[in-house]
């Protein structure tokens, strides 16, 4: 009997100390949070094991979520799934369906975000209408005519130009040969006599002014005819014309009065555009076309392009992300009390078989000594 008692003693023994010495190695897992110390030296054993090698443990985890589970193969085959394609075809049209009953219009979005928009577009119209207007002015201001104008419309001029002698001397014609260049020719005459004074009025005398005003018509349209006049006029033309033709805007126009026009000019087409009339104008009846053609086969297309490129971009996008890094950093923030107490939520039921196991091979051991002590 006393034998008997020593072996079930000894294998209580042995049961207490397996499961209470698993029971503290589940606990050093975790305890200390910190290192302890000694008469300056720290103690083995602390921190725990998982405090000791958070940070390693937290980067292994985030390598094996982004190498095993979270991987661009298993984003691109969710994202191309036909849940994924009616979720977001849903999304699509209610909010293009809200864009049209709430009649949205781009001075209403903005106003959200605190823009004035108008104003704005203004500003940037003017500036560049400013802009080009300036740059085509600074280019062409100082430019001849000669390079200034086209190529057909130079040799047109010139055209033109080299027929004005007799084009000039036509219409001289037809004016001396008229009622009213007799009239003219007649009143000059008149008017020579009456200021010449006395001397003048003795040849009055001899000829009336009529007589002189006829003389002088026929004189001058036979003049009209002579190739000589003419040459000399086409000469003076063409020399006038070569002038003009190398002359520069700038010569006719200064500097200050072209900004001038160039300032007008842009705010007269700003005022004509009137950009108020646009922005408050419902986007659905600013861009009808737009609307249609997204509420149709514009929407399949968005689909299937964009859901396919952003399938293609998975493993691009997931590397800027740093999904492994946000991972570990997340976990390093955790308290380590708080990841004890999710590990043991996690695990509670396989700890607790640990324990028993130490009790059970702890007694079955004691027992084994307390057989063998009786033997010995």
């Amino acid at each position: 009997m006393q034998s008997l008692l020593l072996v079930l003693f000894m294998g209580l023994i042995g049961a207490v100390i397996g499961g209470f010495t698993n029971y503290i190695a589940i606990k050093m897992l975790f305890r200390p949070y910190k290192p302890v110390y000694l008469f300056g030296r720290q103690l083995p054993f602390t921190p725990g094991l998982i405090p000791k090698r958070r940070h390693e443990l937290s980067q292994k985890i985030g390598e094996m979520v982004t190498r095993h589970l979270l991987t661009p193969e298993v984003f691109k085959e969710k994202i191309l799934t036909a849940d994924t394609r009616r979720f977001f075809e849903t999304f699509l049209k209610d909010q293009l369906m809200n864009l049209k009953n709430q009649r949205y219009t781009i001075r209403y979005l903005a106003e959200k975000m605190n823009l004035d928009i108008e104003a704005q577009l203004n500003v940037l119209l003017e500036e560049k209408i400013k802009s080009e207007m300036t740059s085509i002015t600074d280019k062409y201001y100082k430019m001849p005519f000669t390079r200034l104008l086209p190529e057909q419309t130079r040799q047109d001029l010139t055209l033109k130009v080299n027929g004005a002698s007799g084009l000039l001397l036509e219409k001289f014609q037809v004016y001396i040969a008229s009622d009213k260049g007799y009239d003219d020719i007649l009143n000059m005459v008149e008017n020579f006599f009456t200021q010449k004074g006395k001397l003048i009025s003795l040849l009055q005398m001899l000829m009336t002014p009529a007589a002189i005003a006829d003389r002088v018509q026929r004189e001058m349209l036979k003049l009209t005819e002579d190739n000589k006049i003419k040459s000399i006029i086409q000469s003076e033309v063409d020399k006038e014309y070569s002038r003009l033709m190398q002359t520069t805007p700038a010569d006719y126009m200064a500097e200050e009065k072209v900004h001038e026009v160039i300032d007008q000019s842009a705010q007269t087409i700003i005022d004509r555009i009137n950009i108020s009339a646009y922005t408050r104008t419902p986007l659905s009846e600013l861009f009808p076309e737009a609307f249609h053609y997204a509420e149709n086969e514009g929407m399949d297309r968005l689909l299937d392009k964009g859901l396919a490129r952003v399938a293609d971009s998975m493993p691009a996008i997931l590397e800027r992300l740093h999904i492994a890094e946000l991972i570990k950093d997340q976990i390093d923030r955790f308290e380590l009390s708080f990841i004890e107490q999710l590990i043991i939520e996690i695990a509670s039921k396989e700890l607790k078989l640990i324990t028993l196991l130490g009790f059970l091979l702890g007694g079955i051991i004691g027992l084994l000594q307390g057989v063998l002590a009786l033997f010995i």
